[in-house]
């Protein structure tokens, strides 16, 4: 028996370690702000352009300002972009959902620049349509839910995860624990 069949299927070990062409995503920070530029030009929404603001996406090392569209619909969801120095962009929409471009960058992985910015540009374009709900769901016991979902002509998506009972109600902050956000308004 050879050793290649002894091997098993997939990334080596160390490919999940390994990030052997960072520069690949480059194009990320072009492409986001082009469709922010879009955007503003076809939407009613203001944009702000706010320094460490959003704790979560502060904690990513900055390569330019982080850049922020809220329509002027309050039914409407913001979207905030940052922009990383990996290279790579980080996304929230509406209030809790936070989004990596690329999720992860490294050789295991295996994302690739046009599939980074395919899931960008439907993510963007799900939210400025109001194809865009999350919930944050606080049980009795236990650790709190946060969940997004996406939905197009061509199918769906969604995500989320566990987070600390105590995160939770501070991100609720008394409010609505769930958003079916609104189409932005057109100029």
């Amino acid at each position: 028996m050879s050793n290649h069949a002894l091997r098993p299927e997939g990334p080596s070990p160390d490919s999940y370690s390994r990030v052997t062409d960072a520069a690949r995503f480059l194009g990320l920070h072009r492409i986001a702000l082009e469709r922010i530029q879009q955007l503003e030009s076809r939407f009613r929404a203001r944009r702000t352009e706010p320094y460490d603001q959003d704790p979560d996406l502060s904690q990513a090392p900055s390569a330019r300002a982080t850049v922020r569209l809220e329509p002027t619909d309050a039914s409407a969801a913001p979207i905030t972009v940052a922009f990383t120095t990996f290279p790579g962009i980080l996304v929230r929409a509406g209030q809790w959902t936070m989004q990596a471009f690329p999720a992860c960058g490294c050789d295991a992985c295996a994302e690739t620049m046009d599939g980074e910015s395919q899931r960008f540009l439907e993510l963007i374009d799900a939210v400025v349509a109001g194809r865009f709900r999350e919930s944050i769901t606080i049980p009795w016991f236990g650790a709190a839910k946060q969940e997004w979902r996406l939905w197009s002509p061509h199918g769906s998506s969604g995500g989320g995860g566990s987070l600390e009972r105590s995160r939770a109600r501070e991100l609720v902050n008394g409010g609505a624990r769930s958003r079916d956000w609104k189409p932005w308004p057109s100029r």
